[in-house]
């Protein structure tokens, strides 16, 4: 052991030994004392679970964001994979469910609850959905596909007729 470790374990051993002082000397009977160190033991666990709790609530925040990204990335590569193979890709609205399908599944584990997952995918649905949307318009873009909307085309018509 490290002197480090000792000194760890000395001062818990010491703390414990306050501890059952402490409730020794407040009601005197051993019984007493081991159904108070019971009620403590089962305080704390009720408080830890409720921060274990809190701690798996997913935040729709810059990770999430990231992560749905991310998935989308994977299924415009399986997409893309399955296109060169010749065999069944998904499109549109298959996509974003792919996408969401992953999420939840994402958030299912980080939670260890498919219901949390269920009701985080509900809650934040259209912000979701609005994410796929700009991110694969984006891509479609970058990769000069036509998914530009009449408004896009225009400005982008223009942009090149001036040599922009």
């Amino acid at each position: 052991m490290t002197t480090l470790e000792t000194i760890l374990i000395v001062s818990n051993v010491l703390t414990l030994i306050l501890y059952f002082t402490s409730k020794f000397k407040e009601s005197g009977n051993l019984s007493t004392v081991i159904k108070e160190v019971k009620e403590d033991i089962k305080n704390s666990s009720e408080v830890v679970a409720d921060l274990v709790t809190k701690a798996t609530g997913i935040v729709f925040d810059e990770t999430v964001q990231k992560t749905i990204k991310e998935f989308i990335m994977i299924v415009e590569e399986k997409n893309q994979i399955a296109q060169q193979k010749g065999e069944i890709f998904l499109a549109g609205d298959e996509k974003k469910q792919a996408v969401i399908q992953r999420l939840s599944e994402w958030v299912s584990n980080l939670t260890g609850s498919t219901e949390k997952a269920i009701g985080f995918v509900e809650d934040n649905q259209s912000k979701i959905e609005s994410i796929i949307d700009d991110y694969i318009s984006f891509s479609n873009k970058m990769h000069g596909k036509s998914t530009l909307s009449e408004a896009e085309k225009i400005i982008a018509d223009k942009l090149n007729s001036k040599g922009y």
